[in-house]
C-alpha cells in the first residue's frame, strides 16, 4: 500500500484504555445496560472527538474526512509522565495501560468524525506508547490505495 493523505491531531490529556465492559438490568427496565470498567475513558473519548472536531474544521472538512469503504492506516503515540519511582534507565513504558486498550478507545472516539467506521483501518503504522509530557495521544491517520 502507498500513502495518498494524511490527518494528523493530538489529543491533549493522560490516555485512556477501552478496558473491559459490564452489563446490567437495572430494576424495572426490561434491557441492559452497558458500563466501562474505566470511569476517565468517557471524558477521554470525549477529549478526542473534541479534537478530532476541531482539527478537521481547521483543515476545511465539513463532514468524515475519509468516506465510507476508504481504507487507511492509523498511527498512534501515547505519551504518559513518567513516575519518580520509575528508574530513568527503564526507557519503555511496559506496564499498564495495555496498548491495545489504548488503541480501541482511540479509535473508537475517532468514528463518525475523521473515518466513517474503525473497520476502515487495514493497517497500523508505528503504535507505541513512551514517556513524556506534556500526556496526550498523537495520532495520524493516511488513505491508503492498493499497489
Amino acid at each position: 500500500m502507498t500513502a495518498k493523505s494524511a490527518f494528523k491531531l493530538t489529543v491533549y490529556g493522560k490516555p485512556q484504555p477501552q478496558g473491559s465492559s459490564r452489563a446490567f438490568i437495572p430494576k424495572g427496565w426490561n434491557r441492559a445496560v452497558i458500563t466501562s470498567d474505566n470511569k476517565e475513558l468517557k471524558s477521554f473519548r470525549q477529549e478526542a472527538s473534541k479534537a478530532a472536531l476541531v482539527a478537521r474544521n481547521e483543515a476545511g472538512f465539513k463532514d468524515v474526512i475519509f468516506g465510507k469503504h476508504v481504507p487507511v492506516e492509523v498511527s498512534f503515540k501515547f505519551f504518559f509522565q513518567r513516575p519518580a519511582s520509575v528508574s530513568k534507565k527503564r526507557v519503555e513504558h511496559v506496564v499498564k495501560p495495555d496498548l491495545s486498550k489504548l488503541v480501541r478507545a482511540a479509535e473508537d472516539s475517532l468514528t463518525g468524525i475523521i473515518f466513517h467506521d474503525d473497520s476502515q483501518i487495514v493497517s497500523y503504522g508505528s503504535t507505541r506508547k513512551e514517556y513524556g509530557l506534556p500526556e496526550r495521544a498523537e495520532i495520524t491517520v493516511t488513505e491508503c490505495e492498493a499497489q
